[in-house]
């Protein structure tokens, strides 16, 4: 094996690793401001030079490769004398505002600077006073930057966005929005969390409160699917910022969306007939309305947002009124889909885990746009492209921000996914001879054509959207496409859905389990349903059926709405949010992350378990009403943990998964003439849960439709009204030719 002589160690390596990982590895400190594992070197800093044997100068150890014999030296006086060199120049442009700084506690700059025993300027030289600038929730301060350039490289390589570039050289060299006066990217917060001093700042915390005050808690996201950890920073009972935890990445509503516990909407105590009131009145009104009817006369409707402990209580509420009326709102969009895809894999579940989505060579994206309904994927696809080569192939009805990793584009002209889908079935056309005999022209990049790049592929993902799913396209095109794949090389198939527990829904069996939103709609229209439990659901603006289904509930005899926010129903029961609670979330490829709560809750509010258990002592059913319990008897069998306690989920434990692979009879016919209508999200929130709290479905938000066709949404942005309507997140509609 090889081997790299360290400080007069000997250590092993594997190829293509740099001195700096190999060090790193075995717990020897070289200092850097500009090396993130997670994106290629850049050598910007030089603050981890090193002495190599043979070597005329010093090298950076970030961007220099170990190889077999090498020696190195990273303590000698030479060695510290130039570091100390490289960090002297760094702080000539950089001022010493530690005591005013945001970044103060947490700076690596003013660590690297005390590990050398820097406490005063060497050089002393006029500091940069440029304004600083905000960029939408981002802060700039270029004085204060010192150009390691990890904003950028992280914005484009671990998000996709490129949404920074470098402007003018030397001394003013300073960061500026790649397109316009402001940032056009997701606003993750990636470059904030990278950023080794106070150059890129949150605008919700800036000046806020001094880091050594927070109170800092870690929970999963409540937001993403993808089961991202999310480091809180609380104060006085509130929260005032929120960080990735380590190298990890959350998104726009992790950041930055946690005001909507603080709204004036909240509901902090029970509402009944609009009028607030305490928990003994809303009993007592409560059982004269409950009283006398039957199970199959009261009906459930769940968010796709709650823990999988509130499902198995709610679940648990229903079948001990013998009721099987329970539905989850991840069927409004889902759920014919999954009919088809269940009849070919025998689950609902996702194939594979992100991991394999990380270690794909291949990776398809069908009809998904992943700045509105899943960001957290989006990463690990630039994971795969960075890490692994990956080639990535999208089927869509506009291009997308991460165009510049992707193989080939093809593109769905007016949600015409099947077509595109055949598309990518095609070979490379034949050589075609020229005149010269001896001379073979290749006409075409065959790398850039699916079959040939199947052949040599050991792993790939496919990735299905909201787009494919509501353009009218048969499930069975994308289905056999996975056929057109094969069993063998398939590693994951990954079905998007923008609700934190949809997974938790579909496994606690509030997905297609013989009741569907089509049925409850039916029996709400019918005057079957007496009584109507909305568990947290809210239906976004860009989901007609959704809507629908939200506007029936006011058929129901008495409504019932268990909701963090007032809104109109018979009577409102406030409840804890997830922030305020502790539970559990299973991420789309099925594993089980840990809900911690991070605040208390400011009313009477109960958490969606002990409501639930509330309202079986009303209707005479046992409900458990402790989320510790629930877990281990209701859903920790079903992940095959039994001996599990819910203080032990870590993210590692998940459903074993026994997948079948049966062929998908399908025959592609050309899409007739239509109108394709898509609803899209607003790019950096769920229009359910914002910095606004909860968005009513306005006529002025919701119907807002414009005919554009294919070039123009393509652009996003080459067409006026259509780039105003994305932002919105509104309606698109698209005339089929």
């Amino acid at each position: 094996m090889a081997e790299i002589i360290i400080n007069k160690q000997s250590y092993s390596f594997t190829e293509g690793e740099s001195i700096l990982d190999v060090a790193t590895r075995n717990g020897i400190n070289i200092p850097t401001l500009c090396y993130l594992k997670d994106i290629t070197p850049t050598g910007a800093c030089r603050l981890c030079l090193v002495e190599v044997d043979g070597a005329e100068r010093l090298q950076a150890a970030c961007v220099t490769y170990a190889k077999d014999g090498m020696t190195v030296d990273t303590e000698n006086e030479k060695v510290w004398e130039n570091r100390k060199r490289m960090l002297d120049f760094i702080l000539i442009k950089h001022p010493l505002d530690c005591p005013v700084c945001d970044k103060a506690g947490e700076c690596e700059l003013q660590n690297t600077a005390y590990e050398f025993g820097m406490m005063d300027e060497i050089v002393v030289s006029d500091k940069p006073k440029d304004p600083v600038v905000k960029w939408n929730k981002i802060v700039y301060n270029q004085n204060l930057c010192v150009l390691c350039e990890k904003c950028m490289k992280s914005c484009h390589e671990m998000t996709g966005c490129s949404a920074l570039k470098m402007e003018d050289r030397g001394f003013f060299n300073h960061v500026v929005p790649a397109k316009g006066d402001t940032l056009q990217c997701d606003f993750c917060g990636t470059c904030i969390d990278r950023c080794p001093v106070g150059a890129l700042l949150d605008a919700q915390f800036h000046h806020a409160a001094r880091v050594w005050d927070l109170e800092n808690v870690v929970t999963s996201s409540v937001f993403s699917p993808c089961g991202e950890q999310v480091e809180y920073g609380v104060k006085d009972g509130s929260i005032l910022r929120a960080t990735a935890v380590g190298n990890g990445q959350i998104s726009a509503q992790d950041r930055f969306a946690f005001k909507y516990l603080d709204s004036a909407d909240r509901a902090l105590n029970p509402i009944v007939n609009g009028n607030e009131t305490n928990w003994d009145e809303a009993t007592a009104f409560l059982k004269g309305k409950i009283a006398g009817l039957k199970g199959d006369e009261v009906a459930l409707v769940a968010s796709s947002n709650l823990t999988n402990e509130a499902y198995a209580a709610y679940k648990k509420l229903m079948q001990s009124i013998g009721s099987k009326n329970y539905v989850s709102c991840t069927d409004f969009r889902m759920g014919d889909f999954y009919d088809k895809y269940a009849a070919k894999f025998d689950t609902m579940e996702n194939i594979g885990t992100l991991n394999d989505v990380c270690d794909s060579d291949m990776i398809f994206v069908i009809g998904a746009d992943f700045r509105r309904e899943g960001v957290g994927v989006k990463h690990k696809v630039m994971n795969a492209v960075i890490h692994n080569d990956a080639k990535v192939f999208v089927a869509g009805v506009r291009t997308y921000e991460y165009d510049t990793f992707i193989t080939k584009s093809y593109m769905a002209d007016y949600g015409d996914f099947a077509t595109a889908l055949e598309e990518m079935k095609k070979d490379a056309p034949a050589p075609k001879p020229s005149d010269n005999p001896n001379v073979i022209e290749v006409q075409n990049d065959a790398l850039k054509y699916i079959p040939a790049q199947l052949k040599d592929a050991k792993k790939v993902s496919v990735i299905i959207g909201a787009e494919y799913l509501q353009s009218g396209t048969p499930a069975e095109a994308v289905l056999s496409f996975c056929d057109f794949i094969g069993q063998e090389k398939l590693k994951s198939v990954i079905v998007l859905n923008d609700q934190v527990n949809y997974m938790g829904a579909v496994l606690s069996g509030f997905v297609r389990n013989g009741y569907t939103a089509q049925k409850l709609m039916e029996d709400l229209n019918g005057g079957k349903i007496k009584l109507l439990i909305n568990a947290g659901f809210n239906a976004p603006t860009t989901c007609e059926p959704a809507l629908a289904m939200q506007e029936a509930f006011k058929k129901a005899a008495t409504y019932i709405a268990v909701d963090l926010f007032k809104k109109p129903a018979t009577v409102v029961l406030g409840v804890k949010d997830s922030l305020e609670t502790v539970g559990t979330f299973t991420t789309l490829d099925g594993r089980l992350v840990p809900v911690n709560r991070v605040v208390a809750a400011k009313g009477t509010q109960k958490t969606h378990v002990q409501t639930a258990a509330y309202l079986g002592e009303i209707m005479g059913a046992k409900v458990c009403e402790c989320a510790y319990e629930t877990f281990k008897k209701d859903v920790a069998p079903v992940y095959g943990a039994q001996d599990m306690d819910m203080s032990e989920v870590d993210g590692r434990v998940a459903k074993v998964k026994t997948n079948k692979f049966d062929k998908t009879a399908y025959t592609y016919k050309k899409a007739d003439e239509k109108v394709c209508t898509l609803a899209v999200n607003p790019r950096y929130h769920t229009n359910i849960i914002t910095a606004k709290s909860y968005l009513p479905a306005t006529e002025e938000h919701r119907e807002y439709h414009f005919p554009v066709v294919s070039e123009e949404l393509a652009g996003e942005g080459t067409g006026k009204d259509a780039a105003a309507g994305i932002a919105k997140g509104v309606i698109l509609t698209t005339k089929k030719f």
